[in-house]
């Protein structure tokens, strides 16, 4: 009875087994994402710096941006920042229970566009020219190295050192104006124009005040033999 029993057991046992199958092992892949970010890796002040953002593996991904924000339309990003300094862009992937992992990390330098760099008759401001080359050549311009490009003068105000005082004079557009030049003329060799309140057109469509700067004032032959300045 007991050995019958056993072999009942046994057999019960051999049946569940079977029943059972083989052991079956689940494996879950983690997602491998590929993250492309470009070209440039300096952000700047007031503009929609455009990037290329590629992001490979799944949907469930999200963007931001520290020191900054991100537009994005239809797949084109632009990125935003007003303070100098420096903005990272991560790429999060989004996990459950409102978690996210960075997968990705860039770092960038914010900077200020620098402004348009003025001339004074071609003669780079903060620099020395014959007080002479400012009447004959009588134009005002600047370069807006960033872009490249010469940008308008809107107007500009220059004070003028006169017997030990000094007087302010304004022209509405590039130009000196009659009076101004009469000013000049009479000016020593070693006087220093001030150029402030100069306004520019950008490209834009904005306007910009550029930063005061000054120009150093000498004397040469180079304009001198049969010169008359009208007016005069």
């Amino acid at each position: 009875m007991d050995r019958l029993m056993i072999t009942i057991i046994s057999l019960f046992f051999t049946l569940w087994s079977f029943a059972q199958g083989p052991a079956i092992t689940i494996k879950i892949e983690k997602t491998q994402w590929q993250v492309t970010v470009g070209p440039d890796s300096i952000l700047w002040i007031n503009k929609n710096n455009q990037v290329k953002i590629d992001v490979k593996g799944g949907d469930n991904y999200y963007i931001g941006l520290k020191g900054g924000r991100i537009k994005n339309y239809k797949g084109k990003y632009s990125l935003i920042v007003d303070t100098e300094g420096a903005a990272t862009l991560t790429v999060y992937e989004k996990l459950p229970n409102k978690k996210f992992n960075p997968i990705y990390t860039k770092l960038y330098m914010v900077k200020k566009i620098p402004d348009p760099v003025p001339y004074v008759c071609s003669v780079k401001g903060d620099s020395v020219i014959d007080k002479l080359q400012i009447i004959n050549d009588n134009e005002i311009t600047a370069i807006h190295e960033f872009t490249n490009t010469k940008v308008p003068i809107l107007g500009f105000d220059i004070i003028i050192p006169i017997g030990g005082q000094v007087d302010t004079l304004t022209s509405n557009n590039s130009h000196f104006t009659l009076e101004m030049q009469k000013r000049i003329y009479y000016l020593k060799s070693g006087s220093v124009l001030y150029f402030e309140n100069v306004y520019c057109a950008m490209p834009d469509g904005s306007v910009q005040k550029i930063k005061p700067f000054e120009i150093f004032v000498s004397e040469t032959n180079k304009y001198k033999v049969g010169y008359r300045v009208i007016g005069l």
